[in-house]
């Protein structure tokens, strides 16, 4: 078996797809875009998630604000933290 073809099974076991890779440069090259891509995905979710726990953080304070101007603020925090994420 090449180096190739033990390389090809390799990123398939390993759930990375092989394109159309004609040479083991090309493979890695393959891998390489790959792998950058799902750490690009994961950071993202990760900043997606953190940012929804300080938003829910927010919605708590507000709920237990004892005065208006208290509840408003946090509610437009709330609110600002969750824009942040569609911009």
């Amino acid at each position: 078996m090449s180096d190739k073809e033990k390389l090809a099974q390799w990123m398939i076991r390993s759930g990375y797809a092989t394109g159309h890779g004609d040479s083991i440069e090309d493979l890695l090259q393959e891998l390489d875009w790959q792998i950058a891509e799902n750490w690009n995905r994961a950071l993202i979710a990760g900043i997606t998630n953190e940012r929804e726990v300080i938003a829910q953080s927010l919605d708590k304070q507000a709920d237990l604000a004892v005065d208006e101007i208290d509840r408003q603020w946090a509610q437009e925090m709330a609110a600002a933290v969750r824009a942040r994420g569609q911009a």
